[in-house]
């Protein structure tokens, strides 16, 4: 079926029912189900809740809300009426939600159950209540009903496309959040861009099995999906049962997640073959981010569903991506090509390796700046921003990202690429997950070691794991520290936390 679906310009026409187009299905997350129509009243009843408030354009909303079609709802509603939105991950600590709202001092904080189960909602109430000037505070529920009775015939507001509509905060793992603050038209582009690489149009359903919160599921799945005029699948707990069950209702054509997820997945439909192939019947395209996908987790998936998985790459400064791999083409085992919409250049590590080097981009789809304490500091369009990403460029343009340059791991002067390790170990008949670290050591400086979860019913040694990588890998590469655990700790995403290993669980393996 063609539909002559127009792409919205701002971020107010977004969710719009288009003329013939309002029965179309646009939003489900298993609760409930919306078509165009029934998704732009909603819109519009949100925009009618916030002017009934009190809040004025350009005034800021902190949404700290699971992903749900009341989130989305809330999320474009407050663009319509050129609200500053600052969604937050409802699993961050007290102390940092209470960071975030003291300098950023929104009107509103719009947020979930005080049971919800997030250990930040019931400290809530008091972590507002502190704040000077204090914000409202409204929960999800109230929030909703209150649209039920709410004046949805308001014009929306059209903001310029070099205005602020967005700040999307960092994970803070070099000290304090930062906020990324984010233009209308940015956002617009990026959208159109990422649709164009990845070739989603009115015809696909898209499964979002990511928080809305962050920049990966917010800007691809939910702003591109619903630019494009497809339908939004949104799993807030994606556990393989239910991906697989919403990809098999929904008929899912074109997904999207972590490595994490793609593991898992592969794990499922190579122990439940024909959940599997139920729930790919229609899949055409699958897009793994967030890190860089291990060659055997792509396999895997392959095998079970019969798609192969393509990759991206993006960061909250640039909401989103950095480089798409096309959809029109095969996985190259890379992230694919810088997006036109951005200059880059590659600063060398080293004379011998002139393009491969920490990856510098700069351009106006990227961030105004960022809130540092609550006030922002502007950058230039036009001056170079440090991904702190190392990345390799191949003759055809296609970029290979290795790791962040903070966690290179330099052993006996050699330079150690974690993703690597992580790759061999990954391709172990054994291995479901792999995170590898440098742990510091007197003898070489950092020694090479490797967290490792397995798949159910497998067995392992840790020096079999390091007897596989020395096998496969340069001498000085292979793990000599391992530790074989249950599961990886990972965040509201799926990706696996470094920073959360813990290093007195590794085992020496005897020299080899």
């Amino acid at each position: 079926m063609t539909m002559d679906w127009t792409i919205p310009s701002t971020l107010s026409d977004v969710g719009r029912a288009q003329p013939g187009l309002g029965d179309k299905i646009a939003l489900s997350d298993g609760a409930q189900t919306l078509s165009y129509a029934d998704l732009d009243q909603q819109i519009d009843a949100a925009h009618g809740v916030y002017a009934a408030l009190g809040l004025t354009p350009g005034d800021r909303v902190v949404l700290l809300l699971p992903a749900s079609t009341s989130f989305v709802a809330a999320y474009f509603g407050a663009h319509r009426a050129g609200l500053i939105l600052i969604p937050l991950n409802p699993l961050l600590g007290p102390d940092e939600i209470g960071f975030i709202l003291s300098t950023m001092r929104p009107a509103l904080v719009l947020a979930a159950a005080t049971d919800a189960p997030f250990p930040v909602m019931a400290a809530l109430d008091d972590l507002v209540a502190a704040l000077d000037p204090t914000p409202r505070l409204i929960r999800i529920a109230d929030f909703v009903a209150s649209m039920a009775d709410a004046a949805i015939d308001r014009a929306a507001i059209v903001r310029h496309p070099d205005d602020e509509a967005l700040i999307l905060f960092t994970s803070g793992t070099s000290g304090r959040p930062k906020g990324a603050s984010h233009r209308e038209g940015a956002l617009i582009t990026n959208g159109r861009h990422s649709n164009g690489v990845l070739g989603i149009g009115p015809n696909d359903v898209l499964l979002c099995p990511l928080p809305l919160s962050h920049v990966f599921g917010q800007i691809v799945l939910m702003l591109g999906g619903l630019m494009a005029g497809g339908e939004v699948v949104i799993v807030a707990r994606p556990s393989p049962d239910a991906v697989l069950a919403a990809m098999t209702e929904r008929q899912v054509t074109i997904m999207a997640a972590v490595p994490t997820i793609f593991a898992a997945l592969a794990e499922k439909g190579r122990s439940d073959p024909d959940a599997g192939h139920a729930a790919a019947r229609r899949l055409r395209f699958a897009f793994a981010g967030g890190a860089p996908l291990p060659p055997a987790t792509g396999e895997a998936f392959r095998a079970s569903f019969g798609v192969p998985v393509h990759q991206g790459y993006g960061m909250t400064e640039v909401a989103c991506c950095i480089a798409l791999e096309s959809h029109a083409l095969p996985p190259s085992g890379g992230v694919g090509r810088l997006c036109t919409t951005l200059d880059h250049r590659i600063v060398p590590i080293s004379a011998d390796t002139p393009d491969e080097g920490e990856l510098e981009i700069a351009g106006p789809n990227l961030m105004r700046g960022y809130y540092v304490d609550g006030y922002l500091q502007p950058r230039p369009a036009t001056q170079w921003f440090s991904t702190g990403d190392i990345v390799r460029r191949d003759g055809d343009g296609n970029i290979f990202l290795f790791d962040r340059k903070k966690e290179m791991i330099i052993r006996n002067g050699y330079n150690v690429y974690p993703s690597e390790v992580e790759a061999a170990l990954a391709s172990h008949p054994a291995v479901l997950l792999a995170a590898v670290i440098g742990v510091e050591d007197a003898a070489v400086g950092q020694e090479v070691a490797a967290f490792v979860s397995l798949r159910e019913g497998a067995s392992a040694t840790p020096m079999e794991l390091a007897n596989w990588c020395r096998a496969r890998i340069a001498l000085y590469k292979y793990p000599r520290l391992v530790a074989i655990m249950e599961r990886l700790p990972t965040n509201a995403t799926g990706k696996i936390l470094k920073r959360a290993l813990d290093p007195a669980l590794l085992q020496p393996v005897d020299s080899l």
